[in-house]
């Protein structure tokens, strides 16, 4: 299924007037970042990642830097697991809806797809009792996100811990979309990956900090047997990641407490037009 037949990357931006499906924050310039990679030296780099750059990315998480393995962008990191993971006529379970990857891809490859459905009329909620009935002794994978994609909605932490306590005892593996972990306001879960050896965990630099562009993306999971796995089918993929993007990256995470501090304010000021809007309009 082409996903983006529409994207507005093929349509140009510059033709858009008024755009009501961008999904990340505002993209930025380089300039704009205090960021001068003139004497970065164009190699293969660590095929897991910069080192630097996965020590960062779990800094706080109780994560280890041997727990991370950088891509190109979340997309890529999906791909690798449901590739990895998953073969013809294997069993998951998926929330729908959900980012496209998510769905299409397992599909592609044939899996047999039970959908956890999330209703606006219930607000999106998850139901963990309806999860924990979905999985099967042949399931091999569930998938969710959260803050969910496309809808905003968010679990609480004790939602979080039942989830992971239903995975443990089906003895299944959970994949946990947190791309937009960064954007949302409510208290933060923790990183899920952080809470068990059954959990990965993918985010990515594209949505929260604006920086689509430098394609940098990760999953985090402490299995190491799992990691090798994945580690395997990037280098059969891409090998390496671009040295440019990591480097970048890791000088933003590291000047982040500065960087982000306008974007913060920046999402909640165009969230406050939003709410602004919507309660004088009758339309939606």
């Amino acid at each position: 299924m082409p996903i983006e037949i529409e994207a507005p990357e093929g349509y140009g931006y510059e033709n858009i007037d008024c755009n009501l499906s961008e999904s990340s924050f505002t993209d930025q310039r380089l300039s704009d970042l205090g960021i001068d990679i003139n004497d970065l030296l164009l190699f293969y780099g660590d095929h897991k990642g910069k080192p630097d750059l996965r020590e960062i990315i779990t800094d706080g998480t109780g994560l280890t830097s041997e727990d991370v393995l950088v891509t190109p962008g979340a997309a890529t990191a999906l791909f690798i697991v449901a590739t990895s993971l998953l073969e013809k006529v294997d069993h998951i379970v998926v929330a729908k809806p959900n980012y496209a990857t998510n769905i299409e891809t397992p599909r592609a490859i044939g899996a047999n797809i039970s959908y956890l459905t999330l209703e606006f009329q219930n607000g999106y909620t998850l139901d963990t009792e309806q999860l924990e009935n979905l999985i099967t002794p042949d399931t091999k994978m569930v998938s969710l996100t959260y803050p969910h994609n496309p809808t905003g909605a968010l679990i609480d932490v004790q939602t979080l811990y039942k989830i992971i306590e239903v995975i443990e005892q089906k003895n299944t593996v959970l994949l946990f979309d947190e791309t937009y972990r960064e954007m949302s306001f409510a208290p933060q879960l923790p990183v899920a990956a952080s809470l068990s050896d059954k959990v990965i965990s993918i985010s990515s630099m594209s949505k929260s900090y604006g920086l689509p562009g430098i394609r940098i993306g990760w999953l985090l999971c402490k299995n190491h047997r799992l990691m090798e796995t994945f580690l395997a089918a990037k280098e059969q993929i891409i090998i390496t990641n671009s040295v440019l993007d990591e480097e970048i990256a890791y000088r933003y995470l590291c000047n982040k407490e500065k960087l982000f501090v306008p974007v913060k304010a920046t999402i909640l000021h165009n969230f406050s037009i939003l709410k602004k809007f919507m309660q004088q309009q009758d339309k939606l």
